[in-house]
């Protein structure tokens, strides 16, 4: 009895500070790898819980083995691009610029119900009032509503804007990402030419981002 109960208490505090390592994340907001490392936790944490005859090093030692990768994982998913690409993938666009993309929703396999769910829990009705449709490498919706059906009441007060959409990170830390220049229709050479004319080079840019309509922000890690 007693051998249970301490048992169950070292559990729990190894998974706590586990779940710590990983980072404050609701189950919904996991990555892909989180999640698989999330579920496994679970089952070998239960282990020596269930059968008092395992040793509990069997259950200890594979949990310090996983979220050793995980720590691993995630430093070099900050680290390389690429990596995180892999690993996580890239958001894909399911509605680009007020237009659904029949095809991009087959690749994810969402069903235009499952996207009209995800809209009405954005509080959006008609899809028509979207701008942007996101669907994020945790499996959530990012939403952004057209200028008209935002909050900020401008389609009440009859004021027009230009539709700035959403910005694109062009460059983070020093690091290009082609998937976003693709997306946005400019090239590498375009995207060295605006960083010449700001007197930086590539390796000492934080953040570089477009929005749709051609608006850039430029910072460089000096400014940061």
């Amino acid at each position: 009895m007693y051998t249970l109960f301490f048992r169950t208490v070292i559990t729990y505090i190894i998974l706590i500070s586990a779940m710590r390592l990983m980072g404050k994340r609701q189950l919904g907001e996991l990555e892909l790898s989180e999640f698989v490392i999330t579920m496994l936790l679970s089952e070998l944490a239960s282990i020596p819980i269930a059968d008092n005859t395992i040793p509990f090093t069997f259950s200890v030692i594979p949990i310090a083995i996983l979220i050793s990768l995980e720590v691993i994982v995630s430093f070099i998913s900050i680290k390389s691009r690429k990596a995180k690409k892999i690993i996580g993938g890239n958001p894909s666009i399911i509605i680009n610029k007020g237009k659904i993309c029949k095809e991009e929703m087959k690749k994810v396999r969402i069903s235009l119900d499952e996207l009209l769910s995800q809209l009405r829990l954005k509080d959006i009705s008609d899809i028509n009032d979207v701008q942007y449709a996101i669907l994020e490498e945790n499996g959530q919706v990012s939403v952004i509503p057209k200028v008209y059906a935002k909050n900020a009441t401008l389609g009440d007060l009859n004021i027009k804007s230009d539709e700035k959409g959403i910005i694109h990170t062009l460059v983070a830390d020093g690091e290009i990402s082609d998937f976003n220049l693709k997306l946005t229709g400019h090239s590498r050479e375009w995207l060295f030419k605006q960083i010449k004319k700001h007197n930086c080079k590539l390796k000492d840019v934080f953040l570089f981002s477009i929005d749709d309509a051609e608006n850039i922000n430029f910072i460089k890690n000096g400014d940061v």
